[in-house]
């Protein structure tokens, strides 16, 4: 009568937690990548931009977005463990 549906988790993870963390580790570390690789490259612009003032407004808002989202994957992982632990009570 009953079905046996352990058979179906083909994925290596027992429960729903540890593929969260797994999962989030990997987006915190791919998105500091590209975030390092965005200020580099705005650096670069600033170095490119040989005084014109368009290219210097542009890069300066470049780095400004690159550091914003690095704040944010930094603050992420806070946020996601609050979920996690709040309201899917899994103290």
């Amino acid at each position: 009568m009953f079905v046996d549906l352990s058979t179906l988790n083909n994925s290596g993870y027992t429960d729903l937690i540890e593929f969260i963390s797994v999962t989030m580790n990997f987006a915190i570390s791919f998105s500091v990548i590209i975030a390092v690789v965005s200020v580099v490259l705005s650096g670069f612009k600033f170095i490119l931009s040989f005084g014109d003032d368009k290219k210097i407004k542009e890069a300066t808002r470049a780095l400004t977005y690159s550091l914003i989202g690095l704040v944010l994957v930094f603050v992420s992982p806070t946020v996601i463990q609050f979920i996690i632990e709040e309201i899917l009570s899994t103290k």
